[in-house]
């Protein structure tokens, strides 16, 4: 039996969570390994829940510089390719203190139902780096002092 639409918007809830929270370690938890991050710009197997959470955790300055407060997950698409393993697209919406969006980016994940839990395993980067250099041009942000 495939993975139930009401469970994959429940872990991404969990995601979100950890986001708003900025807990690298609650985040990390959610990912099986080795996980895998791909972008235009970068492509990395981070094989150790210590390396995923630093590697998750590395990302937090610049949403705090740009007033991250808020992160919600809209589900676009699910399609299942085995009873076990689906793919996800994603919206995220990250809002600041004021509800006010910040900026959307769409993600790519491929889900495991492991015996303890689903899991990302792969997440593709669709437009994350142009959104977040969109959002640091309106916020004022200079991206460049984070290397």
């Amino acid at each position: 039996m495939a993975i139930d639409e009401e469970r994959i918007a429940e872990f991404f809830d969990q995601y979100a969570a950890a986001l708003r929270e900025f807990d690298a370690d609650a985040t990390a938890r959610l990912w099986g390994l080795p996980g895998m991050i791909v972008t235009d710009e970068f492509a990395g197997a981070l094989e150790s829940r210590a390396d995923m959470s630093a590697g998750l955790a590395s990302s937090y300055p610049v949403y705090r510089m740009l007033g991250l407060e808020s992160a919600v997950p809209e589900i676009r698409a699910v399609s299942a390719l085995t009873d076990r393993i689906v793919t996800v697209r994603v919206r995220w919406s990250y809002l600041d203190a004021d509800d006010e969006l910040i900026v959307t980016t769409d993600y790519e994940y491929l889900l495991r139902d492991d015996a303890d839990g689903l899991h990302v395993y792969l997440a593709v980067g669709i437009d994350e780096a142009e959104a977040l250099q969109r959002a640091a041009r309106a916020r004022g942000v200079d991206l460049d002092l984070f290397g």
